[in-house]
């Protein structure tokens, strides 16, 4: 409800005033008539008008259980009717309620929500408020009600809280009493805000622990005097103890209200300035339950407890968020990146493709990323490459998320897939880098040891991805040579060399070397017995470059394991004159 909404109350009423010109009795009857056209009322305020000093209070609909809301309110009202005087205290009459609430376009006895309750007070000149709610139960109704100052809805004073009752009556009763109490802070609130304005922190706090001796229960006071100790963080006394205080005083006030937003908010810069996190998590908790019928606070709660690294704990709150507004793209955002923060990832996979179906323009690059990471962060490998399939579809001419879609087929076993993949991004920039990496271990998971060598080779062309080509190769000779470990064949061992022959011609490395050397010497150790049984030239001739490899990598490899080097190449010596007298005899043409 904004401001405009209302008229003025005296469009609507106009003002009616009596003069009495003379003792007679006749214009004292006259008078008597006139007075009967006015509104009516009852008991302590019947046949009497309001004085200039008159205080009014806006009691409205109590929110909730409608019937029920409806009685609690004219209770309340009539109540107040009956205990003060018009010239103290007089509720707001409900058909000026009702009246300014059609003008501004509501029902009558609509149940409004704080703010638009500090609007309506506005118009019908409501010095302060009592405000509500009503639920039905088994046994007839739970009330809870509240005083607060329409300057500002957080200055409120709970009444009642969880009362339990099925006699409108008697909750009425109980409730203006505890409000003819709760008034008595009032003069001294506002003594104490006048000496927050007037930059008196002293005067300020005196008039607040006088509230707060008048009404042992105040939190209205209780929160004057909490920022009058807070209002010191600009002060000489910037240093002293005014974190001590505030935080002190409102933990009384949320004792007494749990809803005290204003309390919450003080605590919050309190445990700030002391950096007390573990207290700053709880208070930011508080202040977002404090008022669940306002989004903005409780999405602010959201994202400082996001910063705080407690990301878990906004989640239900985001998650209300989005079920109390549907459609809101901002509150299902927001609940997206809590979730990621939390690292709930089938949940935020599944909301982040939610935002995308209702607003294509969030399915931006950034989207696809998160969406990529947090499925890949769940081992969910398939269906990564999926999303990042999507991702190249919509920016087709970006390779990035092809690289992604084939790392991720990769993962899946998706290997003739992932080989796709690769393919077209090189068909969009033949240099995209870390595709041809990406091929060559496709390629030799496939088996493929020729297309794993090009690629590798392709790879390291490029002088600054030289030494990870020459690792990569290293590291598939390696997988070859423990499998012909296994084995102990000699066709395996000579399976490792040309994955460690690239690499040596890529980037000459000890490591690749050596296991030249080791595989080589083990395929000529492992064909002993044929060799023993050969004729053949090309059997010995074979061998013959396999001790060549060994002389020649064992000593640039050594220093990997010297000890095995050193057996090797005794080993080498030893086969030499039995391959150098098989070739004499097999491989010298006859005459």
């Amino acid at each position: 409800m904004c401001p405009s909404s209302y008229p003025a109350v005296s469009a609507v009423f106009p003002r009616i005033e009596v003069t009495v010109t003379a003792p007679h009795r006749i214009a004292l009857v006259s008078a008597a008539l006139t007075l009967a056209v006015l509104p009516s009322v009852a008991s302590a305020q019947r046949q009497q008008l309001p004085g200039p000093d008159t205080k009014r209070v806006l009691v409205t609909t109590f929110r909730g259980d409608v019937e029920g809301g409806v009685k609690a309110a004219n209770e309340i009202r009539d109540r107040i009717k009956d205990e003060f005087s018009i010239r103290q205290l007089m509720p707001t009459p409900k058909k000026d309620i009702d009246a300014t609430l059609l003008s501004g376009g509501f029902k009558p006895d609509s149940a409004l929500s704080p703010n638009d309750i500090r609007e309506l007070s506005k118009q019908v000149r409501g010095d302060e408020i009592i405000d509500g709610t009503v639920q039905k139960t088994s046994a007839g109704y739970r009330i809870n009600a509240r005083m607060f100052l329409p300057k500002d809805i957080s200055l409120s004073q709970p009444l009642v809280t969880n009362l339990e009752t099925n006699n409108f009556g008697d909750a009425a009763k109980q409730i203006v009493d505890e409000y003819d109490r709760a008034r008595k802070q009032i003069p001294d609130n506002q003594a104490c805000e006048n000496g927050l304005r007037s930059n008196t922190p002293a005067v300020a706090i005196a008039a607040a622990r006088k509230g707060i001796q008048t009404y042992p229960k105040a939190t209205i006071a209780r929160l004057c005097l909490a920022s009058s100790y807070a209002s010191m963080k600009t002060t000489a006394d910037s240093a002293g103890p005014w974190k001590d205080s505030v935080i002190a005083i409102t933990k009384v006030v949320i004792d007494l209200d749990k809803v005290s937003v204003l309390a919450y908010k003080l605590q919050l810069d309190a445990y700030t300035q002391v950096h007390d996190t573990a207290s700053m998590v709880q208070a930011l908790l508080g202040y977002m339950a404090s008022d669940p019928t306002n989004p903005t606070l409780r999405r602010e709660g959201v994202i400082s407890i996001i910063q705080l690294g407690k990301a878990s704990l906004a989640v239900p709150f985001a998650r209300d968020l989005v079920k109390e507004n549907p459609g809101d793209l901002e509150h299902l955002k927001l609940y997206w990146l809590v979730l990621r923060a939390a690292k709930d990832y089938k949940e935020s996979v599944k909301i982040g493709m939610q935002l995308a179906e209702q607003d294509s323009s969030a399915a931006d690059t950034t989207y696809f990323m998160r969406q990529i990471q947090d499925l890949v962060t769940d081992s969910l490998y398939a269906k990564a490459a999926d999303m990042a399939g999507a991702g190249a579809t919509k920016f087709s001419k970006r390779t990035d998320f092809l690289l992604m879609k084939a790392q991720n087929e990769r993962r899946s076993a998706q290997l003739p897939a992932a080989k796709a993949s690769l393919e077209r991004a090189i068909a969009i920039d033949s240099k995209v880098n870390g595709a041809n990496y990406l091929l060559a271990q496709v390629s030799s998971e496939m088996g493929a040891t020729e297309d794993a060598i090009k690629y590798a080779k392709a790879d390291g062309a490029e002088p600054a991805n030289k030494e990870r080509a020459a690792a990569l190769l290293v590291g598939m000779g390696k997988k070859a040579y423990d499998a012909a470990v296994l084995s102990k064949t000699a066709d395996d061992y000579k399976k490792a060399l040309p994955f460690l022959q690239a690499s040596d011609e890529i980037a000459p490395n000890a490591t690749a070397s050596f296991l030249i050397g080791v595989s080589a010497y083990q395929a000529v150790a492992m064909s002993r017995d044929a060799l023993t049984a050969s004729r053949s030239c090309d059997d010995f001739k074979a061998a013959n470059e396999l001790l060549l490899l060994v002389n020649i990598h064992m000593v640039k490899g050594a220093s990997v394991d010297p000890n095995t080097a050193k057996l090797i190449m005794g080993g080498a010596m030893q086969f030499g004159p039995f391959i150098d007298g098989s070739m004499r005899r097999f491989c010298t043409a006859p005459r």
